[in-house]
């Protein structure tokens, strides 16, 4: 069934249309007939099935038969707070962070991030981030769109939710760290419960200074490494957030902290 972003739609709605850039690919990519049976979302966590009634020359009109019930949200509140990369970065981060479930994506600018970033352009930044993360959703099968923001270092570390904070530094073994799969798998031992947040932070591609990682450390977030080799930034991110999903969150399988039947733990 194909689906559709529609943010207008609510839980008693009979009727629905479709139109701009949703109404466009309905009928110029994928030219669907009245009759089709399609989904909508709103990207707060709502979707109804219903059928298409009629494909006019700017929007589709869609009959609503009932709501559908959305489990692919993932159990664990994921922040990633992400230092602002150069080209196309961004849209590939805001694209992997939707797959992998996370909550929110928040681009913080530091005297290190290469582009410089236009506040007057934030607007046009975000929204073209959003219309990234709605394609992402739409093909991965979320109702709920992550919110997306973009601030400074300082804002980003202060604002960020309470909870186990990651930063991601190559960090040299003998400073003696504790391993992030080791913490990991010694949270996944208790019992976790839908909504325990996990905050990661991932520098930007000249990195952090070590006077910004002393400040991260002052809110409360731990150092780790992914290990010996330099990854981009854009590489880090996506790593880190499928690790943490799949120790924590719904990646792989079973929950953690759930028995299965006929499976000896």
């Amino acid at each position: 069934m194909r689906r559709f972003f529609v943010e207008e739609i609510d839980a008693d709605a009979e009727h629905a249309t479709i139109k701009g850039t949703e109404f466009r690919h309905l009928k110029g990519a994928l030219r669907l007939k009245p009759g089709t049976e399609v989904s909508l979302f709103n990207g707060k966590g709502l979707e109804l099935e219903g059928v298409v009634t009629s494909v006019g020359k700017g929007s589709a009109r869609v009959t609503v038969k009932g709501i559908i019930e959305v489990t692919t949200e993932s159990p664990l509140e994921v922040t990633l707070l992400q230092g602002l990369v150069k080209g196309e970065k961004p849209e590939f981060i805001v694209q992997k962070a939707t797959e992998l479930g996370v909550k929110e994506v928040i681009f913080f600018t530091t005297p290190r991030t290469i582009p410089v970033f236009d506040s007057a352009r934030k607007g046009k930044k975000i929204s073209r981030w959003r219309r990234v993360s709605q394609e992402a959703a739409k093909q991965c099968g979320r109702s709920i769109l992550p919110r997306i923001d973009i601030t400074d270092f300082k804002s980003a570390i202060k604002g960020s939710p309470e909870g186990l904070k990651v930063l991601l530094e190559k960090v040299p073994a003998a400073r003696g760290r504790p391993g992030l799969k080791r913490t990991l798998r010694s949270v996944s031992s208790k019992r976790l419960r839908t909504g325990d947040r996990v905050i990661v932070l991932v520098g930007p591609e000249g990195g952090l200074t070590e006077a910004e990682v002393e400040k991260a450390i002052k809110e409360g977030f731990r150092v780790f490494s992914l290990g010996p080799r330099t990854l981009r930034a854009e590489t880090a991110a996506v790593s880190a957030l499928t690790i943490i999903q799949y120790e924590l969150g719904d990646i792989g399988g079973q929950a953690p902290g759930v028995k299965e039947k006929g499976v000896k733990t």
